[in-house]
């Protein structure tokens, strides 16, 4: 019986490095402001060492501003340590001015990762979008 540990699979073999627009197929980012003073960004693909400086400086100015934040993790397949940590380093940037809640889809990666490592005492974890909202 062949067992998964959850990790992603090796993207390219031999140490070749991948060219910057192989990283925009790997994670898309969408923002939307429904009204309200409410930002949500919601990512599809992979958050990882390689995606993230893509979505630091845009999740960190959203997190810092005056409205709440919520980030839409349900389409994303796959979260490193990386993505983890700029999850929680938006969370403290918001440091009162602003709400930041993210969202996972039930059974995924991602809520798999979160569970293990214990982010919903860290971050506000939610299953439904509109119940973070």
């Amino acid at each position: 019986m062949e067992r998964s540990s959850g990790a992603a699979p090796p993207r390219r073999s031999g140490g070749v490095p991948r060219d910057k627009g192989a990283d925009r197929e790997l994670l898309a980012i969408e923002i939307e402001r429904p009204g309200n003073g409410l930002t949500v960004v919601a990512l599809a693909g992979e958050l990882d060492l390689s995606t993230t400086p893509r979505l630091e400086g845009r999740l960190l100015s959203e997190a810092k501003g005056q409205g709440n934040v919520v980030v839409d993790l349900t389409r994303l397949t796959f979260i490193d340590s990386s993505g983890i940590r700029l999850l929680i380093q938006a969370h403290q940037a918001a440091d009162g001015r602003a709400a930041l809640r993210t969202v996972v889809a039930d059974g995924s990666q991602v809520e798999r990762v979160f569970a293990v490592a214990g982010i919903e005492e860290v971050l506000p974890v939610f299953l439904d979008r509109e119940e973070a909202i």
